[in-house]
């Protein structure tokens, strides 16, 4: 190599980056340093202009899988901008840490909001609640201090993030600057809930802290937030809505954070990017390519489930990102040859028939045996009936027979692979054997016959609608975990010859797919089962 200054301190250079030929550097310090990106000379994708989806990233080479694309830490981080909902059991989330608490007992000292602990460790943090707290002290407090619902209307934790960045303008110019710059759908809000919603958000903000610190300053005749306008506010909340990533704490809690750059990876229900946040360095999140991808090809990742059928993807796109979705999954109406959302065809009267209903066109699904056609609306309205008798049942904690019952009432309407059966399904496998009604030791043999056939038909699904383990990583391994629990049961019967290197296979394939989300809670105690399970085999 010919002597080359380092790129990132000047010093003779010692290394060459792989990728361009042209990024020299002194140490492999600063050779992992993302000096190569900020210089644009081997950046394996560049931002392009599209005219239906604005800008977005294309590969600017070809990509293996696991290569980092992006690392970044977020411009802003918070709780979410849309809380759920427990009338029952009231719940807050800590102003600082933002995990869930259930009591009020808990203050931060400087705001008195609510706080896991007066020590919480976030409550001094500059990138988490000292943003805000000592605006917070602006705010009068609850009208009834001994009323929860007066409580729960003044503690608002869902306006938080956008009165975050709101504060930034002060806090860190910079930082403002760049959140609003981003995609915020200004045009396509204007007649929506979400706007409608924002609107609501405004007031409350306005209210209690904008129109009190607004007099502030014309008492002092000093300006400290020159935008706190509606039309702002309103950019702030879109600018949310469009771009702002879900991050799963251990616990489970979820909170927001917006990513300057991931948030430009284009959506598509086949996706070809895994995505994961380091808590520990700020919430950073680190975007790899999960598949090889060609030069030119757009980085995308999911902005809906992937277990949702066509139609509920496409109308939750349209209802929160204001755009239809075009990959080849949602202009196959049997979803991939999966048949996610196919229907039995029942025929007439006359001549019952064998064949399956699929959503032909956007009004209307057609038999692939018969002329008999039924509209969507129809559609709607039968799988809306049976959608809520599912959610009704898994809501119980059911026993495995409820759950074949159910099953079986749906099964004479519903394709084998239906979304409704699956979900069913899913937790049938994981109850057999596991529920006290249904111990392993209780179980016959074509009661296990059942569960591996279940696993298995699941399974084919899930490998093709995230065949990366992009964005169902959990349910594709408790599949695995239990399917090889099952042929390990039933090799204990000496049933079948059933071979322990496929049992094995099987756990190994899981733990290599959960690791993802050995960071959570839930996939911690999955890993361990399965790491449980390969010492018995």
């Amino acid at each position: 190599m010919d002597s080359k200054n380092c790129g990132k301190c000047g010093k003779t250079a010692s290394a060459m980056c792989i990728n361009c030929k042209n990024a020299f550097y002194c140490s492999r310090e600063c050779q992992k340093s993302d000096w190569k990106c900020h210089k644009n000379q081997c950046r394996s994708f560049e931002v392009v202009i599209d005219e239906k989806i604005g800008r977005t990233l294309r590969a600017s080479r070809d990509i293996s899988a696991g290569t980092v694309l992006i690392s970044e830490t977020p411009a802003i981080i918070g709780p979410k901008w849309t809380l759920d909902e427990d009338e029952e059991m009231p719940k807050f989330n800590c102003v600082g840490c933002f995990e869930t608490i259930r009591t009020l007992y808990h203050k931060c000292p400087s705001c008195n909001w609510p706080a896991c602990s007066s020590e919480c460790i976030g409550l001094l943090n500059i990138e988490l609640h000292d943003i805000e707290c000592q605006f917070l002290k602006l705010g009068k407090g609850p009208k009834n201090s001994r009323d929860i619902k007066s409580i729960k209307e003044y503690f608002r934790m869902d306006t938080m993030l956008a009165l975050k960045i709101l504060l930034l303008q002060r806090k860190n110019p910079k930082r403002f600057k760049t959140i609003m710059e981003m995609e915020s759908n200004e045009k396509n809000r204007l007649l929506t809930s979400n706007y409608k919603e924002a609107e609501e958000k405004i007031i409350y903000l306005e209210d209690n802290f904008l129109n009190p610190l607004e007099k502030a300053e014309e008492k002092n005749g000093h300006t400290i937030l020159p935008l706190k306008d509606r039309k702002t506010l309103h950019k702030i909340f879109g600018i949310i809505e469009t771009n702002a990533m879900y991050i799963n704490l251990q616990t489970g809690t979820e909170i927001c954070g917006l990513f300057p750059s991931a948030a430009l990876l284009e959506h598509s229900c086949l996706p070809n990017i895994t995505y994961k946040f380091d808590m520990k360095s700020g919430f950073k999140i680190s975007v790899k390519a999960a598949k090889d991808i060609q030069k030119g090809e757009a980085l995308s990742t999911s902005y809906t489930h992937v277990l949702w059928p066509t139609s509920v993807r496409q109308q939750h796109l349209m209802d929160t990102k204001y755009f239809n979705c075009n990959c080849e999954r949602c202009n196959d109406p049997t979803e991939l040859g999966t048949n996610f959302a196919t229907l039995r065809c029942i025929g007439s009267d006359e001549e019952p028939c064998h064949g399956f209903q699929t959503q032909t066109s956007k009004d209307e699904y057609s038999c692939n045996k018969c002329p008999i056609k039924v509209s969507m609306e129809h559609v709607n309205m039968i799988t809306e009936r049976m959608n809520e008798e599912v959610d009704n049942l898994l809501a119980m904690s059911p026993n495995p027979g409820t759950i074949e019952d159910l099953i079986e009432k749906l099964s004479p309407f519903l394709h084998p692979n239906h979304y409704l059966l699956f979900n069913l399904k899913h937790t049938l496998v994981q109850l057999y054997g596991n529920h006290k009604d249904s111990p392993y030791d209780s179980l016959s043999i074509d009661t296990f016959k059942r569960k591996l056939n279940m696993c298995e038909e699941m399974l084919k699904v899930v490998l093709v609608l995230d065949p990366y383990s992009i964005r169902i990583a959990f349910y594709t391994s408790i599949l695995l975990y239990e399917k090889a629990m099952c042929m390990f049961e039933m090799h204990k019967r000496k049933y079948d010859n059933i071979d322990l290197n496929e049992v094995k296979k099987c756990l190994e394939d899981a733990q290599k797919i959960i690791s993802v989300e050995e960071d959570l809670m839930e996939g911690k105690q999955l890993l361990q089962k399965i790491e449980n399970a390969l010492i018995m085999c």
